[in-house]
C-alpha cells in the first residue's frame, strides 16, 4: 500500500494515515459490495457429481451427489396396504433409483432395468432408505415385495 500511495512533501503525519484508513476502508467497501451483489451459486454447482448416465449404474445416489434436486417421477404402494415407494430420478446425473420413508426393515424393495438387473434394499425404522442407482437411458420402474410371510410377490409403478 504505501508503494501506491503519494507522499505530498510537507503532509503532516496525521494526514498520511487518515489517507490510509480512507483508502483502506474504500477497499473494504468495494469486496463487500461485490459479494452482496454477486449471484449465488445454485446448489447444482456447489455439488458437482461424480457419475453420469450408465456411469451412476450401481452406485449410491447420495454418495455420489446426485440425490440434491432429484425429483419423484412416481410412486407405488404394496397391495394390501404398506409403506409407499417412491421412483427417482436426476436429470444432472441422468439416473434413477427407488426410495423408501423411515418403516419396518422387513420391506423390501428395488429398483430394475427391464430385461436386466435390478438392485433391491431393505427399509429401516432409522431413516429413508435407497436402492442403487441405474442409468435413466434404460426402461426402468420401482417396486415394493407385497410383505405377505412368502415373498416373491411385488407391486410396481409403471415402466419409466
Amino acid at each position: 500500500m504505501k508503494r501506491n500511495m503519494r507522499i505530498i512533501p510537507g503532509m503532516p503525519k496525521g494526514s498520511r494515515m487518515a489517507v490510509r484508513r480512507s483508502a483502506l476502508s474504500s477497499l473494504t467497501a468495494v469486496l463487500a459490495s461485490a459479494l452482496l451483489l454477486a449471484p449465488a451459486l445454485p446448489a447444482a454447482a456447489a455439488a458437482p457429481t461424480s457419475c453420469r448416465g450408465s456411469s451412476c449404474t450401481g452406485k449410491n445416489p447420495q454418495s455420489e451427489g446426485c440425490g440434491s434436486g432429484a425429483r419423484v417421477i412416481d410412486r407405488v404402494q404394496p397391495a394390501g396396504g404398506g409403506p409407499e415407494v417412491e421412483l427417482r430420478n436426476s436429470s444432472r446425473c441422468s439416473a434413477a433409483w427407488a426410495r423408501i420413508q423411515k418403516a419396518n426393515s422387513n420391506w423390501r424393495f428395488k429398483i430394475e432395468i427391464r430385461r436386466g438387473h435390478s438392485y433391491t434394499a431393505n427399509a429401516s425404522p432409522s431413516y429413508a432408505a435407497y436402492t442403487r442407482m441405474v442409468g435413466s437411458s434404460n426402461a426402468y420402474r420401482a417396486c415394493v415385495e407385497i410383505y405377505d410371510g412368502r415373498g416373491g410377490s411385488w407391486s410396481c409403478t409403471g415402466w419409466h
